[in-house]
């Protein structure tokens, strides 16, 4: 809704309309049309709302005060409030006002000092991301600190304070090693005091003692707090880790518990209910002994403990745990801590941010900090929005924004300005770090601000690197995506910047264009002249910049070319003649005397005396392209009077040659000149003249006696000519003109009697006729005035016009009016009596009556000249002109100041000499003199060019001399991978990735992973080569690397074999004397853990068979190593925590790899995973159970969650083992129930997950059970208490729920006699009350009942939520998106959801901690496109996930197992199966299909509801009848077993396909029930089946393959049948549409044409793969060309040939017996010769030869299609259905009377089909064959020769049927198709009378029964005869 114009009316200035506007916001907040959040933003309507007091008239004022008061109890109206002064104004306000409105103006004030409520009860637990308009996320939850956190929070605040370097330095160490892997990354924003030092260390300067190397430390720490955070925003968006429960250590929250403990392990009373009471937390046993400094170094930590914690831990020594130690818990000592104050201390994400850039960007001139901002740019992406811009709510936000971009401008500058001044290696490194910073500024730009706003906000320094960045052409060519944001940005803060740079671009494009038109012209063979003069035209404009000016002669000699020719293509001559006149007329004086300079040469070369002995034809045609009007006017009008000697004189030279050559040319090519000639006879002619040869070659022109040019020119135009020579200046060619006019006076019949005697004395004053002695100006008089009269004028007239008047007098009075006419005020008088026209009809009577015409328009031409041409011409009047200039001449762009640019020559010179040499990777040394690249430039660029740049990195690695270069080396390889990162990769033109994959660097880093290091720079240079190869490998997987993941695994393990400084073993090296070695030693510990982290990432992704070979040993390996690091002293004091920690978290990525311990070479699994246990169970101990009072506390939460999550992998690879104690339970379980209920969601998660594996053996349930005796509600109370807890998170809650659907497994006793023999007396209950024992399954009863389980968990289905985050990155508030309506809370769930990465991890039976990815700084997880409301604002917001409601599932389904009556009727007294089933998941998830995670989960309740429904239906189908909800349910089922999955990414495709393969059972089990029916080929008809069945067809191969070798046969045939059936599942998924395609990509072709001789030894095999051949080729062209294609990169195989090639040996060589693979053969042969590419084997291997020497069947028998000879028809007829094909099948000699003699026999057609229709025979195939050969235009000839085939066509036309009649009326129409011979054959009257009388039985059928084919037999016979008509 648009608020603005309805609050705009609130301030306007008459009441009435302030009142209806008023009244109409308070309605629609009334009615809830409106929300208080929809007005908080609006700044306007608190001012019009205060102003609404300051009107004389002022009515509603209570209303007013009481919307104000509403609105102020938001927080951002409050703050808005405060902004626009209300406090100052309702203060002034308040006396003037009755009491009632003072005490709401009072309720006003309370409101607005009242301090912000950060975190509201209901989401004390959430983040807020609300609370600022500009900011996508504010703050997260709070947390408290113990006594102890505090302490070592402070204590490393002090340290970093601290004036001792080596103490910064350790402190910063110890942050990133074991404070930053313990505390939540948000405590150090919520206390920020840590960070404030970090970024007051980047501050030291550069001149202090070890600045330099503590900068990087707090770097390091900025980093990896930043990706902390990245990790923890992740954390708290993901619902299944949502709790609304309270922080245990909150100072708001109750530690109350229970210490009611009953002996002899009896449970508590079931007294309360657990959904409205929670259950004691259990507590841990041990001592609380603290750790001030956390680092685990600080002597005897008993010593600084509490007497209290002394006290514990000594009992705990002394003593072994009893129950009553099990229930007392004491409250954590919290400390004094002012908690509000601290809350509006803290940082908001986006203050992080900044603060952090704004630190940290001017390191960047040292290039040290680059690897801090791109975590940093997706924090400030995810914290702040582009309002921020418009927001003033954030004070100095964005001027510290300007500020931070002003500085990277700075930067960029500095790091130009020093690439020219500074040595070759430093050079490199400023080009490095300018490149780096450069795309670094463009993402943030990017990030932050948008276009449409940068002009106002982009400070000066950073509109100018824009500019200098836009004209880097090397960078521009390296990241185009980035340039292209640049030039973005530019336009909009620089216009005149903009228009430089577009400039600068159009004249490099013109550059390249030079450069490309000149390689063209230089390639032999075919050109594309078109586009070949386009390039020159640009090449043209491009001669300003670059002056290359063999581009001349080029354009010159294509000019010639084009024209030679009489044919030639008028568009080219056209364009051509374009490129010559510009160049004719180029402003560059240069160019145009290069122009004509080259014309010249050209028209000797075609004119010349060499010639001589030539034909004149094979020459003279080479000036063509000048004899044209136009080219010869702009040489004669122009190039003659050229001021450039050079150009003037070639100019004469050129029309010389052609004026005197006429015995050179040819009569056409001299006709063509003279007929181009004539219009510029006129300019030609003022340079006659008797003293040069083209003064007296144009003087012959007029000659009569001229033999060269006779018959050229008419009489009147050599007239025309010599009468024009009498206006020159040189007597000598006016004396010539009059000679050559004479014959024209005397030649003349009756030239005596009409002219006089030309006597001496005449002829002699002729050649001075027009030259005037005295000239007279004639200046009229302009006065307005005239002294005459008006009727003397007139009279004067009259007698000039007068018929009766003397000649004489009539003469005289034309002088005087011609005196008249130089006053112009007489000039209206004399154009009134008509003057002009008398005087033209005066002279055209003259001329009649002397027979003598003369056109007009030559006059006017004669007396319009060229402006230069008028001077040369003696003219006795004034003549008019045109073309001052050539209208041809182009003007010049601006280009100068291009030139004197440093930043844009360069841009040229690099485009030039880019192009020049066909790129840069071909750029050798400079070409022109101006364009020359310096060393800088070369050195620049080599430096951005990644090829050139990665190859001088490893050039420089394999020539080092020492550890700097190879450091160096390195350092630029990182940053490089860096800067990939940063522009994001697969934009820019070489990934430095894929630029690294073709240089081999391997042997260049592999030498110094070999090598042992023998001293601190050995060590320090392998740090520097382990942080290379992690950064190379961190990025996402592809399967190009697994080349590299092959070298790698190989090296390590060859060094983990030999033990060397290489191994893992180097985590747990021993300490060292000396500083320096233990600096290094720690960073390399670091980056080792890290990479082997990342390299076991990778590993998951990899499909390479060789890879997973050695990855099994190389996990096994590192597992021993990691193994003996983990060593554990009996104190927890010595432990050395950075050590540790690092050592867990690889531990939790090894032990996350399925298989891991399977290839240990020196121990069985099962042993090496035991030790697994017991150490990681020692660390437990040590950390968890001994430190039991600091169980609040966060530190060692780090080594307690990595252990845990260890622990949890470990019990999946022990199951998978074979284990029956997956958990070592045996060892006791004291340490994990206390994990159930840790502060941490996760660890509770992984405990549980730990006791769910426990629980899948019946040991491990009673290690369960016994673990919680002591605890009040038992197991079965602790896991209920866990389940129903609505506050506690999904994947918690989920993993309870399967511990208690494994204990459901365990016989329990139904009656009091099998309680006495039973061993499981679980789960037991007493009253108190009553005294009542209840075991087994009546306890359970009793249990479920007094819990309301069925009750909480259809309130738990009703609940779910489907949203793929708890809360959105957009502010809502002013961006409203198209989903906003239908975005709802938790209880509602929107419809446009996912689950969250972290739930998809997590999902698997390998846990991952949520957001430990290595690539979560680059790639985003936050889509954008799913816009997701928060949870709604209340104190019971409860979220359920899908994923929860699966496990409930399976959890009623084992419960019905148990207890089914009593199941099944609580199920129907509260409605469960509605609960479920109205969940919109099951009606509405094919609007899912977008979104994977979605889906897949979604899927997953599916099925689980299913197969609950299943068990339901088994116990009573009675309930069928019942459930409404099963009819919409089965629909949902149909639509996903048929939902089309074209439009689905693989993995999803893959995961429905696994997901339905589980269900498909239970959904067909449900079917048969009776409920509907449905088919199996649909619910298979998906993309995964598809992919699954061609996956294990690949592992059948190498089964198959490695049974080849090995004797025996049974095997063989087991695998082979196990292959049809996966054959046959694949072609059931084919029969749908859209599969192919997934097929394709699958590359099924590759994979059968590997098991293709297997499938040759078994016919029902090779039968089913020929028919899902058959299926995949259907009308799937991409199918056909894969079985066409060899095996180069497929499966291995047969050698040679394709899948083709097979089939068609496996057609021509199996007898002749109409067996079914002979028949599936040809029928996948036909479908295959359709498609081209098949088409192309068929004819090259000759295939079709075969077919000629079939036998053909005698006439009158049964040619049926099914033999031999018809399938080859069918064959032919699919190869003639295209040109290529019908021209192949003529190609075979005798074909086509084969044909004819088939077609023309008559086959018995009794049998009918019961449509009516009959079979197809082998006569019915030929024909058509014969039918589509005629519509080849080629084989027309061919079939109009053949008798036969014109017999059978013809006859056709009698035919009974009329199939038979429409083919032939077709063939013959096709025939007279264009083909006149044709017309001329079948014109005799024979066929005529047929094709008439068979168009009369058409047009009766055709009327009788209008069907397709009588429609088009009558449509080609009425063609037919129009066209034997014409």
């Amino acid at each position: 809704m648009e608020l603005s114009p309805l609050i705009k009316k609130i301030g306007h200035s008459l009441a009435e309309i302030r009142v209806r506007a008023l009244k109409s916001i308070i309605c629609k907040l009334d009615h809830s049309l409106l929300s208080v959040s929809d007005l908080v933003q609006e700044k306007m309507l608190f001012v019009y709302l205060l102003e609404w007091f300051n009107f004389p008239e002022v009515p509603m004022q209570e209303e007013v005060l009481q919307l104000i008061s509403t609105l102020s109890k938001h927080p951002t109206a409050a703050q808005m409030l405060r902004d626009v002064g209300a406090v100052e104004f309702l203060t002034q306000l308040s006396p003037n006002v009755e009491p009632p409105l003072r005490a709401i103006i009072d309720g006003i004030f309370d409101l607005l000092f009242q301090l912000p409520e950060l975190l509201p009860a209901c989401l004390s637990n959430r983040p807020v991301n609300n609370s600022v308009g500009c900011l996508k996320f504010s703050t997260f939850p709070w947390l408290a600190l113990t006594t102890t956190d505090q302490h070592i929070l402070s204590s490393n605040e002090s340290s970093l304070r601290s004036n001792n370097h080596n103490l910064v330095r350790t402190t910063c160490e110890l942050l990133r090693d074991v404070i930053m892997q313990d505390f939540p990354a948000e405590i150090f924003l919520q206390r920020p005091s840590i960070v404030q030092n970090l970024l007051s260390i980047l501050r030291l300067t550069p001149g202090e003692s070890e600045a330099g190397y503590l900068r990087l430390q707090a770097v390091a720490c900025l980093q990896q707090l930043c990706v902390g955070l990245r990790k923890r925003l992740r954390f708290h968006r993901d619902p299944s880790f949502y709790s609304a429960k309270e922080d245990p250590v909150s100072q708001n929250s109750s530690l109350s518990y229970s210490q009611e403990v009953h002996g002899g392990g009896g449970q508590r009373s079931l007294a309360s209910s657990p959904g409205g009471e929670c259950f004691p937390r259990p507590s841990v046993v041990g001592r609380n002994g603290q750790r001030p400094r956390g680092d685990g170094q600080d002597g005897d930590a008993a010593s600084n403990s509490s007497q209290r914690g002394g006290a514990a831990a000594q009992a705990s020594r002394q003593t072994a745990p009893s129950p009553a130690d099990a229930a007392q818990l004491e409250l954590p000592d919290l400390g004094v801590e002012d908690v509000l104050v601290l809350q509006l201390q803290q940082l908001s994400l986006a203050q992080f941010t900044v603060a952090t850039m704004e630190h940290a960007i001017p390191l960047l001139r040292t290039g040290r900090s680059e690897r801090l901002f791109l975590p940093a740019v997706v924090l400030l992406r995810d914290g702040v929005c582009d309002l921020v811009w418009d927001d003033t709510s954030l004070v100095g936000m964005e001027e510290k924004l300007k500020i931070t971009m002003e500085t990277l401008g700075d930067i960029m500058t500095y790091h130009e300005s020093c690439s020219s001044d500074c040595p070759e290696s430093s050079m490199v490194q400023h080009r490095l770090a300018y490149v780096a910073t450069a795309v670094f500024t463009i993402r943030l730009l990017q990030t932050i601000l948008p276009l449409e706003k940068a002009s106002g906000h982009l400070p000066e320094s950073a509109v100018a690197v824009l500019l200098s960045l836009c004209l880097d052409r090397p960078f521009s060519l390296a990241y185009p995506s980035m340039a292209e944001a640049a030039v973005a940005y530019l336009e909009q803060v620089n216009p005149e910047g903009h228009d430089l740079y577009r400039r600068t671009s159009r004249a490099a494009l013109w550059m390249e264009s030079t450069c490309m038109f000149l390689k063209e012209t230089q390639q032999q063979g075919d050109k594309n002249w078109l586009e070949l003069l386009e390039l020159a035209d640009q090449a043209i404009d491009g001669l300003p910049y670059h002056q290359h000016l063999p581009i001349v002669k080029e354009c010159i000699h294509i000019c010639s070319y084009l024209w030679k020719f009489e044919q030639a293509s008028p568009l080219l001559q056209t364009e051509s003649q374009r490129v010559l006149l510009k160049l004719l007329t180029h402003p560059l004086l240069p160019v145009k005397t290069e122009t004509y300079t080259c014309t010249l040469n050209v028209v000797k070369e075609c004119l010349g005396v060499q010639n001589v002995v030539k034909p004149v034809s094979s020459v003279c045609s080479g000036v063509h392209f000048l004899l044209h009007p136009k080219v010869l006017y702009q040489i004669s009008a122009f190039g003659l009077q050229d001021p450039i000697g050079k150009v003037n004189s070639a100019a004469k030279d050129i029309l010389l040659f052609l004026l005197k050559c006429p015995l050179m040319m040819t009569a056409s090519t001299w006709d063509r000149f003279n007929q181009a000639l004539y219009p510029v006879i006129p300019i030609l002619q003022s340079y006659a003249g008797t003293e040069d040869a083209l003064g007296n070659c144009v003087l012959l022109i007029s000659e009569v006696s001229n033999e060269v040019r006779d018959g050229v020119f008419p009489n009147t135009a050599k007239l025309r000519a010599a009468l024009r020579l009498l206006f020159t200046k040189e007597p000598e060619v006016r004396a010539a003109a009059v000679q050559h006019l004479l014959p024209h006076l005397t030649s003349v019949e009756g030239a005596t009697t009409v002219r006089p005697t030309l006597e001496g004395p005449v002829l002699s004053s002729l050649p001075s006729l027009f030259c005037l002695n005295n000239a007279l100006d004639i200046n009229l008089d302009s006065s307005d005035r005239s002294f005459l009269k008006v009727e003397s004028v007139e009279k004067l007239f009259s007698i000039f016009t007068s018929d009766t008047v003397d000649l004489t007098l009539r003469r005289s009075a034309a002088e005087q009016l011609a005196v008249v006419l130089q006053e112009t005020a007489m000039h209206p008088v004399l154009k009134s009596l008509g003057v002009t026209d008398k005087v033209i009809c005066f002279i055209t009577e003259s001329v009649n009556d002397h027979r003598k015409s003369m056109d007009l328009t030559t006059c006017s031409t004669l007396l319009s000249l060229p402006l230069l041409s008028l001077p040369r011409y003696s003219l006795p009047f004034q003549a008019a002109s045109h073309h001052a200039v050539s209208p041809y001449c182009s003007v010049l762009p601006p280009y100068s100041d291009l030139l004197s640019l440093t930043h844009a020559k360069e841009t040229l010179q690099l485009a030039w000499n880019t192009a020049w040499h066909s790129g840069i990777d071909n750029l050798l040394e400079d070409f022109h003199g101006d364009l020359s690249l310096s060393g800088s430039q070369v050195l620049s660029l080599r430096a951005t060019h990644l090829p050139s740049s990665l190859q001088d990195c490893v050039q420089d690695i394999i020539m080092a001399a020492g550890h700097a270069s190879v450091t160096s080396a390195l350092s630029r390889l990182r940053l490089h991978l860096l800067i990939d990162r940063m522009a994001i990769t697969g934009t820019h033109t070489h990934s430095c990735r894929d630029t690294l994959r073709s240089l081999t660097w391997q042997p260049a880093i592999a030498r110094f992973v070999q090598v042992r290091p023998a001293c601190v720079e050995d060590e320090r240079l392998l740090v520097d080569v382990i942080a290379f190869l992690s950064a190379y490998f961190k990025q996402s997987h592809l399967a190009s690397e697994d080349k590299d993941l092959r070298w790698i695994l190989e090296l390590l393990l060859k060094q983990v074999s030999t033990r060397t400084r290489w191994s893992p073993g180097l985590l747990s090296s021993s300490p060292r004397s000396l500083s320096t070695l233990a600096q290094i030693n720690q960073r390399l510990q670091r980056e080792l853990t890290g990479f082997i982290n990342t390299l076991l990432h990778r590993l998951t992704h990899t499909t390479d068979r060789f890879c997973l070979a050695l990855t099994g040993p190389f996990e096994s390996q590192l597992a021993v190593r990691f193994l003996q690091c983990l060593r554990v002293s009996d104190a927890p004091r010595f432990y050395g925590l950075p050590s540790l920690e690092r050592n867990l978290l690889g531990m939790v990525s090894l032990t996350a790899q399925p298989g891991w311990s399977s290839h240990c070479p020196t121990m069985e699994p099962q042993s090496l995973c035991t030790k697994y246990l017991s150490g990681l169970l020692e660390v437990i101990s040590s950390f968890y159970v001994e430190w039991g009072g600091n169980s609040m506390s966060f530190m060692g939460k780090g080594v307690t969650k990595n252990a845990v999550i260890c622990l949890l992998h470990l019990s999946h690879e022990m199951m998978e083992a074979g284990s029956d104690d997956p958990s070592g339970s045996q060892l006791g379980l004291a340490w994990l129930i206390p994990l159930w209920v840790d502060r941490d969601p996760e660890v509770r998660f992984a405990s549980l997950g730990v006791g769910s594996a426990l629980s899948s053996v019946p040991s491990g349930c009673q290690s369960l059970s016994s673990s919680c005796q002591n605890i009040s509600g038992g197991l079965w109370g602790t896991l209920l208490n866990i389940l129903l807890d609505q506050q506690e998170s999904t994947m918690v809650r989920r993993e309870a729920v399967f511990i208690l659907q494994n204990l459901l497994v365990m016989p329990m006793p139904a009656t009091a006699d099998q309680v006495t023999d039973s061993t499981w007396q679980s789960p037991c209950v007493h009253d108190e009350s009553s005294g009542v024992c209840l075991v087994g399954l009546q306890a359970l009863q009793a249990l479920l009942y007094h819990c309301q389980f069925f009750q909480h968990t259809a309130l738990m289905a009703t609940a779910c939520y489907r949203g793929r985050y708890t809360f959105d990155l957009q502010p809502s508030a002013r961006d409203p998106g198209p989903q906003d309506s239908t975005t709802e809370g938790p209880g509602t769930a929107p419809v446009h959801s996912s689950v969250s990465v972290s739930t998809m991890l997590i999902s698997a039976p390998l846990f991952y901690s949520a957001g430990q990815s290595d690539t979560d700084t680059i790639d985003s997880v936050l889509s954008q496109n799913s816009r997701l409301a928060d949870p709604a604002p209340d104190p019971t917001c409860v979220i359920v996930t899908p994923d929860l409601l699966s496990a409930l599932c399976g959890l009623l389904a084992n419960l019905l197992a148990v207890l089914p009556e009593f199941t099944l009727s609580a199920l129907t007294h509260s409605q469960l199966f509605q609960s479920l089933a109205r969940s919109e998941m099951c009606v509405r998830i094919n609007l899912f299909v977008s979104l994977v995670p979605q889906v897949l989960t979604l899927l997953k309740f599916l099925s689980s509801f299913s197969k609950f429904l299943k068990s339901c239906f088994i116990l009573s189908s009675d309930l069928i009848g019942q459930m409404d909800f099963l009819k919409p349910l089965l629909a949902n089922l149909f639509t996903v077993l048929t939902l089309d999955t074209k439009d689905l990414g693989k993995n999803l495709a893959f995961g429905i396909g696994m997901i339905l393969n589980l269900t498909v059972d239970t959904t067909y089990e449900l079917l048969l029930l009776g409920l509907t029916a449905l088919s199996l080929s649909l619910c298979l008809c998906v993309a995964g089946l598809i992919d699954s069945c061609v996956e294990q067809m690949k592992l059948m191969h190498s089964h198959l393959h490695m049974e080849s070798v090995r004797p025996g046969r049974g095997r063989r045939k087991v695998s082979l049948y196990t292959l049809n059936n996966t054959i046959t599942t694949c072609f059931h998924c084919l029969s749908l549409q859209m599969m192919c395609a997934v097929a394709t990509d699958c590359r099924l072709a590759a994979v059968l044409h590997a098991l293709w001789p297997w499938f040759l030894l078994d016919d029902a095999a090779m039968e089913a793969v020929l028919e899902l051949l058959c299926v995949y080729t259907a009308n799937c062209t991409t199918a056909c060309s894969s079985l066409c294609c060899g095996l180069a990169s497929g499966p291995r195989g047969p050698p040679g040939g394709s899948l083709m090639h097979c089939v068609m040996k496996l057609a021509s060589g199996v007898a002749p017996d109409n067996s079914p693979v002979q028949q599936l053969a040809f029928s996948l042969l036909a479908n295959l010769a359709i498609n081209k590419d098949c088409k192309g084997v068929l004819h090259k291997s000759n295939f079709l030869q075969p077919f000629l020497s079939l036998p053909v069947p005698k006439p009158g028998s049964k040619t049926g299609a099914g033999g031999l000879l018809g399938l080859w028809l069918r064959l032919l007829l699919s190869v003639s259905f295209g040109e290529d094909g019908q021209l192949s099948v003529l190609r075979l000699t005798g074909a086509l009377d084969l044909l004819a003699d088939l077609a023309a026999t008559q086959p018995q057609r009794h049998r009918h089909y019961s449509n009516g229709s009959r079979p197809i025979t082998t006569t019915d195939n030929a024909l058509l064959i014969l039918h589509n050969v005629c519509f080849s235009s080629a084989n027309k000839p061919k079939v109009l020769a053949n008798d036969k085939a014109m017999r059978v066509l013809v006859s056709c036309l009698d035919s009974k049927e009329a199939e038979v009649r429409s083919i032939g009326a077709s063939a013959l129409w096709a025939l007279l198709h264009n083909y006149q011979k044709a017309k001329t054959t079948l014109k005799c009257p024979s066929v005529r009378l047929r094709v008439h009388e068979a168009y009369k039985v058409a047009k009766k059928d055709a009327e009788k029964n209008p069907d397709i084919m009588n429609t088009y037999l009558l449509k080609c016979l009425e063609n037919l005869i129009q066209l034997l008509n014409t």
